[in-house]
């Protein structure tokens, strides 16, 4: 199977061409940065072209599209999943998401044996953090336990005692979504994980008292 794999949930954003057979064992062909710190989706469609062409690869012989979901960037999440979607429907190739959280555990897992877990998190506005807690698993490289949560950013250093926490400057990479996905493991949602806390605005009324759209 020949993979292509978008990870834009944080601004330093990848795609990853990987080639092998699920369950058993691939190699990532070519992993390029794409720079989507403004027009997300203008920025992904040539650097795709460019990934393919460079690699030699025909966009008909891609089997399958994979995705990191977050959390993160909204915009950049939506983006990836929508452009997959695209790429996908003419020839009913499957989309396959994971947390794009757990694409970075299991990098930190690879480069560390001897951890069994870490603490992925990130900046959810408005005074806030995001957080959720990555196992390393034996078939699936790591797994998030218990799922994610949004805590208050003075509290974060209390979250998860014991647990190593994953170097804020470290992003996910679209290199460890292929590789999560030949692992093996079932899809997630064609949705993004979107932590950032609602902002909410209070009711407007005009002099009257009446409500104001």
């Amino acid at each position: 199977m020949i993979v292509l794999a978008s990870e834009f949930s944080r601004e330093d954003s990848t795609l990853a061409l990987l080639e092998g057979e699920r369950g058993v064992a691939c190699r990532l062909v070519r992993e390029v940065p794409v720079n989507a710190r403004d027009r997300r989706s203008q920025s992904l469609f040539p650097a795709a072209e460019k990934l393919l062409a460079e690699a030699g690869v025909a966009w008909s012989a891609i089997d399958a599209y994979a995705v990191g979901i977050g959390p993160g960037s909204y915009t950049g999440l939506r983006v990836a999943i929508t452009a997959a979607r695209g790429w996908a429907l003419p020839r009913g190739v499957p989309v396959w998401t994971c947390p794009s959280a757990a694409a970075l555990a299991a990098e930190c897992f690879a480069e560390d044996p001897s951890l069994e877990a870490v603490a992925v998190h990130g900046d959810a506005r408005r005074g806030t953090r995001w957080v959720g807690v990555c196992r390393r698993d034996p078939r699936l490289l790591a797994v998030v336990d218990g799922g994610f949560a949004v805590v208050p950013a003075e509290g974060f250093a209390a979250y998860a005692p014991g647990v190593v926490r994953a170097p804020e400057s470290r992003v996910p990479r679209a290199e460890w979504v292929g590789r999560l996905f030949f692992a093996g493991g079932a899809s997630g949602p064609l949705s993004p994980i979107y932590m950032n806390p609602a902002v909410q605005i209070a009711p407007r009324f005009d002099a009257d008292g009446h409500p104001v759209a």
